[in-house]
């Protein structure tokens, strides 16, 4: 299973915000998606920034959330499994390790701990 959109299903979280699950199992490091769309220079509240400048929005990708222990790990525009993913799971990239910026800051549920432009190390 490599690159598939239809790997996502949109759901409800135990925070009662729309998140994405996985609807198959992936193995550490395995390729889950490719994020698609035309790159832009503008961030929005539902952009994922895949370079310099460059920010997409991707239906198929819009509910991924952030989590400070997630499960996939963006490079450019690919998205890889950090550890071994199980069916029903939801999917969260850290914002943090990717966004040179947030454009619309929150307070991670988890953790309490910002999620702020400040904190960005992209």
């Amino acid at each position: 299973m490599n690159d598939r959109s239809d790997c996502f299903q949109v759901g409800e979280n135990a925070h009662s915000e729309r998140a994405t699950y996985a609807r198959f199992a992936f193995a550490s490091g395995e390729l889950v998606y490719t994020v698609r769309g035309e790159a832009t220079p503008k961030r929005t509240r539902d952009s994922i920034e895949v370079g310099p400048d460059q920010h997409v929005n991707d239906a198929y990708a819009l509910y991924l959330n952030h989590s400070f222990t997630p499960n996939l790990r963006l490079e450019e525009r690919r998205m890889f499994a950090l550890r071994d993913i199980t069916v029903g799971e939801e999917l969260t990239f850290n914002y943090l390790d990717t966004e040179s910026g947030i454009a619309s800051p929150f307070v991670c549920h988890d953790t309490g701990r910002p999620v702020d432009s400040k904190a960005c190390t992209g």
